[in-house]
This record gives C-alpha cells, structure tokens and sequence, in this order.
C-alpha cells in the first residue's frame, strides 16, 4: 500500500506543473504498477464476534510479514462470519477479484465446506483442519496450530526418550478429547502402548486418577487439558511418571506461584511464546498489548504469510524456520509445523535447549 501511494503522491505534484498528458501518463504508470503487484486475499471472520480478535491477530502478523517481503504485495481483506457458507461466498469473491493467493478461511466448518467443494482456483492456503480426514484437492494447503499435530509431536518426542506405556489424562472438552486420541493413535503406531484414558470434570474423577496413577506402571503421562485443567489435576497424578502436554497447558502468563503445580511439565510450543531470543522471532515487533493466547494467532498470521510469500514465488517445496515451529510442505496438501520442546520453569514456559556435543 505504501508503494502504490508514493506512486500517486508523485504523479499529483507534477501534474501541477506540467501538461494533463504528462499526468494520465503517471496515472497509467501508477495503475501499472498496482497491475503488477501480487494480491494477497486474506479471508478472515472478522464479522463473528467470538472470532474477530484472533482473526485481527492473524492480520496483524500477516501484515507484518509482507512488509519485509519483496513484490510489494497487496492485501486484499474479505470480511466474513464464521458460517461455512459465508466462507464459501467470500472465497468466491476474493478469486472473482484476481487474488494471486488467498489465506483463509479460519475456521474448521469453512476449511472443511472448500476442501469438500474441490474447486480451488486460486493457491490457497487455509488456517484450519478439516472436521474430518481428507485429501486436499489441488491448489489447497492447510497450515494451522492444530492441536492434533502437536499431541502426535508430543508422542513422538516421548517415544524419542524411550518411554513405552502411556496413560491419557484429559478434561471433559472436545478439543482436549481430540488430543488425547491424536496421542493415543500415534503412540500405538509408534508401537507403545496406551494402558489407560482417564477423563476429569469432578472432584470425584480426580480422586480415581490418583488412586489408578498410584498402582499403574505406566512410565509417562500424557496430560490434555487447558492452563486451568492441567493445574487443577498436576498434585493428583503420580509425580513419579513424566509428564508431556502440548501448548493447550501453557496460558502464555507467568506466575510462579499459580503455576507451581505445573513445573517440570513438557510440552510442546511455538517459538513465539517459549523462545524470545529465536532468531526468527526477533525480526518482528512484538505487541505486548495483545493478550498471549492472541499471541499465538499474531504468530499464525507472520507465518501463514511468509508461506504465502514463498508460494507466490513458487517456492513450494518449503522449508523455513518459522515463528511458530520448523515449517515444512507435505505432498499431502498440508505444511507441517514443528513445534520446539519446552518445560515450565519457575511457572513459565520455556524452550529446552539441545544439548551440545
């Protein structure tokens, strides 16, 4: 936007001075230029009240990617609500209108209705999962901060530290249900084994967890469940056996004292929140006046368009060092996201650093 409006600027001043062919040959060269700059449609539910502030999150960081890019992109912004037939009709317009790509939609409903729809004619990189499992049709990419990628990290991470028999711990959401069965499957396919799902909503459930935890001879824990779940059930799990969570437990606040329960706890993160001095990550102001689970959506936003960035030039087999995780394109039609180990320390979340050789 900045370049188009020195372009203008300019074509206006000389104008002044100068004949009116010399300013409709600015103007066509102001036009040109605009002609030649990629557009990037960002289809977002910002028309949905509970939606709206993780999605101005998500333009923020977009906005701030695209600044430090080449090609002077355009952004275009399709408003919508969080209806799959909404997302539908803002793709429609957003292709109709010569979008180079578009980001979006955002939600889960409106991933699933494109996917299902298999007419995507224009790249398009969507910030959701499908609600079920599905091939990608062309042209679709999913990049998203979902929680099902990161329990079967998570998985693969305590299979890395040679532990064998898991129990899952959850709280009653569907969101924490999902990630205690993305673990579970990817542990059993790891070839561990899973002796036993516990579910906790009462005060009654996590009498049992203790007790069963007591007498299991499981050697780690996966816990899923949010900031509050997982410090409500911490003193009633064996503190014997590991425990792994993704970032579903990490709030992003610290405080040592509310958070006690929680050290030694491992999950996974994005750079972003656990890992302040990331290299990556220091090249983008950082919007302390955003609250840290919008965060992680402004963290979404600077990598969904640096993506973008390198699919308008075509750059597809992808690998970058993201400020959400280690970014890579699957055949599939989806990018993988690799998200950093952490533990809390002190009541906050922080990167484990590898050990140097």
């Amino acid at each position: 936007m900045l370049a188009l409006a020195a372009v203008a600027v300019a074509a206006l001043c000389k104008a002044a001075d100068e004949p009116a062919s010399a300013a409709r040959t600015a103007g066509q060269a102001a036009e040109h230029a605009a002609a030649e700059r990629p557009v990037v449609a960002l289809l977002l539910p910002l028309n949905e009240p509970d939606f709206a502030p993780p999605a101005r999150a998500v333009l923020a960081g977009c906005k701030e990617a695209l600044a430090l890019v080449d090609g002077d992109p355009l952004i275009e912004l399709v408003s919508t609500n969080a209806s799959p037939d909404q997302s539908m009709a803002g793709y429609k317009v957003a292709s109709e209108r010569g979008a180079s790509i578009v980001v979006g939609p955002m939600t889960r409903s409106g991933v699933t209705a494109l996917a299902e729809s298999r007419k995507i004619p224009t790249l398009t990189i969507a910030l959701n999962t499908p609600e079920r499992p599905m091939a990608m049709p062309e042209n679709l990419y999913t990049f998203s901060l979902s929680v099902d990628a990161e329990a079967r990290q998570v998985a693969r991470f305590a299979w890395d530290d040679n532990l064998q028999d898991a129990v899952v711990v959850q709280s009653s959401s569907a969101l924490s249900k999902r990630a205690g069965r993305a673990f579970a499957n990817e542990w059993s396919l790891l070839g561990g084994k899973v002796s036993d799902v516990m579910e906790f909503s009462t005060q009654a459930d996590l009498t049992r967890i203790h007790d069963r935890l007591s007498i299991s001879e499981a050697d780690v824990v996966f816990l899923a469940a949010n900031a509050e779940g997982a410090r409500t059930v911490r003193p009633y799990l064996n503190n014997q056996i590991p425990v792994f969570a993704t970032s579903q437990i990490n709030s992003g606040r610290v405080d040592a004292l509310k958070n006690l329960d929680l050290n030694g706890i491992r999950f996974v993160e994005m750079p972003w929140l656990a890992q302040p001095d990331n290299l990556t990550a220091m090249i983008f102001p950082r919007p302390d006046e955003l609250a840290p689970e919008l965060q992680r959506f402004y963290a979404l936003g600077i990598d969904a368009c640096r993506i973008a960035n390198e699919f308008l030039h075509r750059r597809l087999d992808i690998h970058l060092e993201g400020v959400t995780g280690t970014l890579t394109r699957r055949p599939t039609g989806y990018v993988r996201r690799e998200a950093i180990q952490a533990i809390f320390r002190d009541g906050a979340g922080v990167a484990i650093v590898p050990r140097t050789r």
